[in-house]
């Protein structure tokens, strides 16, 4: 990898060493009077295990390391902060003779212990990822440049992130010659909040997980070289480790990095302008966030539950699009609505005194709202505020937005020609793909999503058949 940040070449260098347990350190408690020689290296769960040896004679308390924080010294080199809350495993080998063996296990460290020192600096994120996993490549997306030294090369593998006012990330993909690490890179151009980096790192990593099938770990080394006021308040390395989530891959990503023969591919491509709007988008609003992870964990699921997810997260998008319009109604006079509302009200209070007291609020309430459109028919007139034409089929997919809330299959009436399995297939699948869509209309994408809910059903009969895939594309839907 000869990429034009040289800097990354020596983090990647540096974060090799110190998983692979090169370092050797010195091991500090809350006991004056004991030091240990200690190793610290990843395991195969991506946590790091910290190793060192009791002399015969003392012994250690377990519940030390749940209870206070330790210390790991490198003579100038670095210093590493174990919390009491990260650790999650205590392990002692009890010998007769001999010094006793200790493995602690930690899901996440630090070098630093003061938060402040984070808002006034640099970030860098380096997110590992597996090329036999994932390929960058596998996002259809117009990266802007190239981080090769040679300028010249046809390789792209970067783009610009511009988030609010004039905070610029480049987000990268450097993958190692030889082996199958690879790291996406993310590096903020001036001083940035670390709120708004890792939102944006976050809103990322829901991009590819939702539009290119695969969705990077919550996992990896944030790095910021923080510069106070005075030149001797300046810490020339922070690095926050942390393992919270595993990567998700899964087989339906809503763009097609495929090229085919009679198609216009830059109609199945993303733009870095439209990443943009969509990584804003994430990062302003959680809802619109927590929806995208939802589609992208529905992705990933067999059965019912896909189509549950689709769903929750279609009535969450939805709702946050009519947020700021009116409310659409069933009667949209308002003189007739309001004398409905008048008479409805009027006729109820006749039974006032024969109610229970709450039941009558619950009946009012009902009353108050007998000219709101029901729900399906919402999440249509979205789909219209949007100029996003649905066809028959795809209305009735939304109709059966309360089968899947009240654990039913759809109805076979409209596709009597599928079974039970591909009709709920198909039907979840068109869920995740209309949701998507409303997002990736709202951010101004006009191209083509996949649309895997058709798609599937064809290829599966195909094998069932005995004929040949080579020959079966993906079906497509405009946005």
């Amino acid at each position: 990898m000869d990429t034009i940040f040289e800097q990354d070449k020596h983090m990647m260098t540096f974060i090799e060493g110190i998983e692979k347990g090169e370092t050797d350190f010195l091991l500090g408690v809350d006991v004056p009077t004991r030091v240990y020689k200690a190793k610290f290296e990843k395991n195969d769960e991506d946590n790091f295990v910290l190793k060192f040896s009791v002399p015969e004679g003392s012994d250690f308390n377990a519940e030390y390391f749940f209870s206070k924080p330790a210390v790991l010294f490198a003579p100038n080199k670095i210093q590493i902060l174990l919390l009491n809350t990260d650790a999650l495993r205590f392990t002692q080998t009890i010998n007769e003779k001999g010094p006793q063996e200790v493995k602690v296990t930690y899901k996440s460290f630090g070098t630093e212990a003061d938060p402040s020192k984070w808002k006034n600096s640099k970030h860098c994120a380096y997110i590992r990822y597996s090329k036999e996993a994932f390929r960058y490549t596998d996002m259809s997306l117009r990266y802007d440049f190239t981080t090769d030294k040679n300028q010249q090369s046809s390789w792209r593998n970067a783009f610009v992130l511009r988030l609010a006012g004039d905070n610029i990330m480049i987000v990268s993909f450097e993958e190692r010659m030889a082996g199958d690490d690879a790291y996406c890179v993310f590096r903020a151009q001036k001083k940035m909040d670390i709120a708004l980096f890792e939102k944006a790192v976050e809103a990322v990593r829901i991009v590819y997980g939702l539009f290119a099938g695969y969705c990077f770990a919550d996992r990896g080394y944030f790095i910021s070289d923080y510069t106070g006021e005075k030149p001797k308040d300046r810490v020339p390395l922070i690095v926050r480790y942390h393992n919270r989530d595993k990567a998700k891959k899964h087989k339906y990503p809503l763009l097609d990095k495929t090229h085919y023969v009679d198609d216009d591919h830059m109609q199945l491509e993303m733009t870095t302008e439209q990443m943009n709007a969509l990584v804003h988008l994430f990062v302003k609003n959680e809802e619109f966030a927590r929806a995208a992870k939802l589609l992208i964990d529905a992705s990933a699921i067999d059965g019912t539950s896909r189509g549950v997810l689709a769903v929750v997260a279609l009535e969450t998008i939805a709702n946050q699009l009519m947020q700021k319009g009116p409310q659409a109604k069933l009667i949209t006079d308002k003189t007739i609505a309001s004398q409905l509302n008048y008479e409805l009200n009027k006729g109820l209070k006749k039974i006032k005194e024969k109610v229970v007291a709450d039941d009558y609020k619950k009946l009012e309430s009902k009353v108050n709202s007998v000219n709101n459109l029901p729900n399906a028919v919402k999440l249509e007139s979205v789909f219209e505020k949007l100029l996003i034409e649905l066809d028959e089929e795809e209305q009735y997919c939304i109709s059966c937005r309360n089968q899947f809330l009240h654990g039913w299959l759809p109805k076979n009436m409209k596709f009597n020609f599928l079974t039970e399995h591909e009709l709920v297939f198909m039907v979840s699948q068109r869920l995740i793909m209309l949701s998507a869509m409303l997002l990736l209309k709202k951010t101004g994408y006009s191209g083509m999503v996949n649309d895997w809910g058709y798609t599937e059903v064809v290829k599966l009969r195909a094998i069932s058949e005995g004929r040949p895939l080579r020959h079966v594309g993906n079906a497509h839907r405009k946005v």
